[in-house]
């Protein structure tokens, strides 16, 4: 098959196609997060598919982006996230709301990812954003959401990791550290690797109770009880400190709520996306290597677009939830009843007996032919 005609029937790299069955899995999959949302009374917000480029031009995104040129010259792209684009939508045409604002979504996003084994372009999210209010609050109410949602899938072995990005920025800050040092500590960071920490440290001179804590930092990891010994540690930079605090503040609640056997602390955890502040999580379920769902806190992300607020979210993937309900056989049996062949004396009749079997909610499949058949007789 030539290149031209290998284009005409297979879609491209990182893209999907689900039919029938499939289809109809991850339909009951999204249905039954959108509940937990609307139970929740977040409400359900549609954006656009894409926006000018503008909006999405930050560090951790602006790489990632499909971008094009618009009839009129303008500079447009595919929403690579939902955050970006519903932090301009509370900026601009929910101006008049006043906070707390509170929104779910549903739907594809695109970004570009090298080919790799297991990677997407194109990615269905489901999840929400709570913008104003209490931050404390908002960011237990959000992981309680996370939880049930997993709850309602029948998931099991699952558990939040939660983390404070203002426990590594406030060591980096502490030392007087550059973004492109603080970027190579963060990779570092992110790969549980204490002496590349160390390393980075000193090709960077830092040295002293702040750098010693920063090394520390990927192993402060375990249940509630560590976040006692990461204070301890942390006593040296008020900043982390403060971190820790909030972070355990929030911890207790969801403790206090019977969620204390799924909480997780990783301070070495560090997301990717650059306009995080405070609380950052991952969610993880036993039979699964990688994240089904991440969030966490931008209390900076409106101001870029008019609107100062404080802000938190997250997000479930709808492939890796569904990937995992696979491995977990905690399928949902397709139990779409057998259409039944509906016809008749002729083409009209056969279409009214399709007609009245809807009425009456059954699932037909109208045969035409057999109809024509009839009328030929």
């Amino acid at each position: 098959m030539n290149g031209s005609s290998h284009r005409l029937v297979q879609v491209p790299p990182g893209v999907q196609c689900f039919v029938g069955a499939e289809a109809r899995r991850r339909r009951r999959i999204e249905e039954a997060v959108v509940a937990v949302f609307e139970g929740w009374d977040y409400e359900e917000i549609i954006p656009p598919l894409f926006d000018y480029a503008d909006v999405f031009a930050t560090p951790g995104l602006a790489a990632r982006t499909y971008s094009f040129v618009g009839r009129d010259g303008s500079l447009l792209a595919l929403r690579p996230d939902f955050t970006s684009l519903l932090a301009k939508i509370a900026a601009g045409r929910l101006a008049h709301r006043p906070p707390p604002i509170r929104l779910y979504y549903s739907g594809e996003v695109l970004r570009y990812e090298p080919p790799k084994a297991g990677r997407q372009s194109e990615l269905f999210q489901m999840g929400l954003e709570h913008l104003g209010g209490d931050s404390r609050a908002a960011d237990a109410e959000i992981l309680a959401i996370a939880g049930e949602c997993l709850e309602g899938l029948g998931v099991s072995g699952w558990v939040l990791a939660l983390g404070h990005v203002g426990v590594f920025h406030g060591l980096v800050h502490a030392l007087g550290l550059g973004a492109a040092t603080a970027d190579v500590l963060g990779e570092r960071m992110e790969a549980k690797d204490a002496e590349g920490v160390r390393s980075v440290l000193a090709a960077a001179q830092a040295s002293g109770p702040a750098a010693e804590a920063l090394v520390r930092l990927s192993a402060l990891a375990g249940d509630r009880a560590s976040l006692v010994e990461a204070a301890r540690v942390l006593e040296c930079c008020p900043e982390a400190a403060r971190a820790v605090g909030e972070l355990r503040e929030v911890a207790d609640a969801l403790a206090a709520a019977g969620l204390g056997d799924r909480v997780a602390i990783d301070l070495g955890e560090v997301r990717g996306l650059d306009y995080y502040t405070g609380l950052v999580f991952r969610v993880y379920a036993r039979g699964l290597g990688f994240e089904v769902g991440a969030g966490g806190r931008y209390d900076s992300l409106l101001a870029r677009f008019g609107r100062p607020m404080p802000a938190v979210g997250f997000m479930l993937g709808l492939d890796r939830v569904a990937l995992l309900l696979d491995r977990q056989q905690a399928v949902p049996a397709d139990d779409v009843a057998a259409a039944e062949q509906v016809a008749g004396a002729g083409l009209g009749e056969a279409l009214a007996r399709a007609r009245a079997r809807r009425a009456a909610g059954a699932r037909g499949r109208f045969s035409a032919t057999a109809a024509a058949r009839e009328e030929g007789r």
